[in-house]
Order: structure tokens, then sequence, then C-alpha cells
């Protein structure tokens, strides 16, 4: 297993560099228009929640490694409640447009929208130790992305004096997200041997996971480019970005 928790932690440095990174960390635009794509994260979000429930948790299995993974579906399936608290917090709680459904179910976000599908059929009938290879892998992705999130929420919040849960508090403290880092799991582990295929195949899934959330991440960057404004921060534009804050596009 300590090839396989490498390859997942060179993957994850990997992803760190992704151009949609790079833009939530660059502070001359504005925090609302880097984080302009969190409504096309709702297929993402909810999906999840689903993925943990009815996928990945085996709540009669007494299996040590699904054991884990179990709690792991619990700690993680409320994250979702807060991001809907998030999405009421921009003002996006009203009724759906024609407009809403195109960009939620358009061409434009089909890679974010289709991600938990593919998900589940990896996930669908696989083995404990594949399960857990797959939840490590999305860790190591939320990790990467929700750190970079919340560094832009903070400046927000700083801004608007408002708290927004699902990007911000309700991911403080994420190296307790980790599953593959808790005593418990590091000595189920170390009594894991397994089989050349066995490796080969856990190695192939992380690989396929991280290509996954790759193109979604890539897709969210051509949507925050071409959906926001090149608007540079000026100190003197804040109270003017605080007036149109609850429109989260400010450019229209």
């Amino acid at each position: 297993m300590e090839k396989i928790v490498a390859f997942i932690e060179q993957k994850k440095q990997e992803f760190a560099k992704l151009p949609l990174l790079d833009f939530l960390a660059n502070k001359h635009i504005y925090p609302n228009q880097r984080l302009i794509f969190a409504p096309v994260l709702a297929p993402l979000a909810v999906g999840l929640s689903d993925l943990n429930k009815y996928v990945l948790r085996e709540s009669s299995s007494t299996n040590k490694v699904q054991e884990l993974i179990n709690k792991y579906t619990y700690k993680e399936n409320y994250y979702w409640h807060g991001y809907l608290e998030h999405l009421e917090t921009f003002g996006f709680n009203q009724l759906m447009s024609y407009g809403d459904f195109r960009l939620l179910w358009g061409e434009e976000t089909q890679k974010t929208r289709s991600l938990c599908s593919v998900l589940e059929r990896y996930a669908w009938k696989a083995s404990p130790i594949q399960k857990l290879v797959l939840a490590e892998a999305l860790e190591g992705t939320a990790t990467v992305f929700c750190e970079a999130a919340l560094e832009v929420v903070m400046e927000l919040q700083q801004i608007t004096k408002k708290e927004y849960i699902y990007l911000g508090g309700g991911y403080v403290g994420l190296e307790n997200h980790h599953i593959l880092n808790t005593p418990e799991m590091l000595q189920v582990l170390a009594e894991i041997e397994l089989t050349d295929a066995e490796r080969q195949a856990a190695l192939e899934l992380a690989q396929n996971v991280f290509e996954l959330f790759t193109e979604a991440m890539n897709e969210l960057f051509g949507h925050s480019t071409t959906n926001s404004c090149n608007t540079v921060l000026q100190t003197s534009s804040i109270s003017a970005f605080d007036r149109t804050f609850d429109r989260l596009d400010v450019c229209g």
C-alpha cells in the first residue's frame, strides 16, 4: 500500500498546479469572480453525497477496511447541506430559470456534471481496498481544491462581513478529513498484502480518478474565465463591489 499512497500524493501535487488553482490564487481578480463557478458545483456536491451513502458505504460489512470507509462516508456526508446554505447566502435560492438549467446541464459543464456518475461506476461492487483508494483520491482532490477556495473565501468574508459555510468554515481543519493518516487506518494498512494485479488495479483507479477531476477543474476554469470580467482589484472599488455582491457575476 505504501506505493499506492505515494502515488496518490504525487498526483495530488500535480493536481495543485492546475490553471484553476492559479486562478483562485490571483488576488488581482475580485474574490467573487474567482468563485463564479460555485453554482456549477451543485451536481457534483450533491452527487458526492449519494456516492457516499449508496455506493461507498456498506453498513452490514465486517471487513476492517470497509468499516473505516463507512465512518468516512458518515463524516463527509453532511457537507452538501453546507453547500446549499452557501448558495443561499450567495442569493441562489430562487426558482431556477431556463438559463440556470442550460448552465447546469449544458455542454459547458458536462465534465463536472457527469463526474459522479463515472465515480459510481468505478465504485460499484468494488473491493474495500479499491473503495479505499477511491476515497483517498477524492480526499486528495478535495483538500487541494478546498484549501485554495478557502483562501478566496477568507478574502471575501473580510469584504462582505458574511460567513460562507461550505467553501469557508465547513472546511476549516482539512487535515482532519484524511482517512489514510489515522493510526487506526495505518494499522489496518500494515496488515494488508496486495498481489501485483491488485496493486496495479489500485494504481489505475487512482490515476483515473485524478484524470476525471482534472478534466472537471479545467472545465470550471474555462467557465470562470469565460463568464467573469477581467477587473483588477482596486481598493477604492470595495464599496461598489460590496453593493453588487448579491449578483455573483458582476459583469452581468
